[in-house]
């Protein structure tokens, strides 16, 4: 996956390029909503196989530029040692994002985005039960968002995310993923009505 995954998001993002729209909505005072597909790289050290799972984002964006998001996701895995301990882990995150929005009928607009959240790790040994920690995190990352009409938009986002962990499930050590996630978006709502979007 560590190979196939990344080219699937480029021939994506080509495609995205060839087939956007004259017509974007990045607006003032809207939300946004919308699941997404997010494929893990795990830290060698937490010794789980990468995976993929489903998450959640919405989002506030105060003006064109500047957005606080929240999201959600969750991967089901297993380690990568003897392939018998089911790990599961679910995220929480609340973002900053940075538009770079040049003007308002932008088809493509690319972002950068940082913040802070949660990190939940639970683990279902068959040897020794089940156990489970939660870790502060800090991700940092950037994508880029293709729209499609005034309110649709495809999202490609890349980000790491630095924790460390508790010494329950997680050696009490620097870890560092990467995530890779396709997503679908709707901005609903925002300042300036229909009147700019012919």
């Amino acid at each position: 996956m560590r190979i196939r995954f990344p080219l699937f998001l480029c021939s994506i993002f080509f495609l995205c390029l060839a087939t956007a729209p004259s017509m974007a909505a990045n607006r003032a005072e809207s939300w946004e909503v919308g699941p997404y597909v997010v494929a893990v790289d795990f830290d060698r050290d937490i010794e789980v196989d990468d995976e993929a799972g489903l998450g959640f984002r919405f989002g506030y964006n105060f003006t064109r530029l500047h957005e606080l998001e929240m999201l959600f996701d969750g991967v089901s895995t297993q380690d990568s040692v003897f392939g018998e301990i089911d790990v599961d882990q679910t995220k929480f995150e609340t973002n900053y994002v940075f538009n770079f929005v040049i003007d308002r009928h932008q088809p493509v607009v690319p972002y950068l985005t940082a913040g802070l959240g949660f990190v939940r790790f639970e683990v279902n040994d068959p040897l020794f039960g089940s156990d489970d920690e939660t870790d502060p995190l800090f991700n940092a990352g950037g994508g880029v968002r293709f729209f499609f009409g005034r309110d649709f938009n495809l999202r490609l986002d890349f980000r790491s995310v630095f924790f460390q962990g508790d010494n329950v499930v997680l050696a009490d050590q620097d870890y560092q993923d990467h995530e890779f996630s396709v997503g679908v978006g709707w901005i609903l709502g925002g300042r300036g009505g229909r009147r700019h979007y012919p």
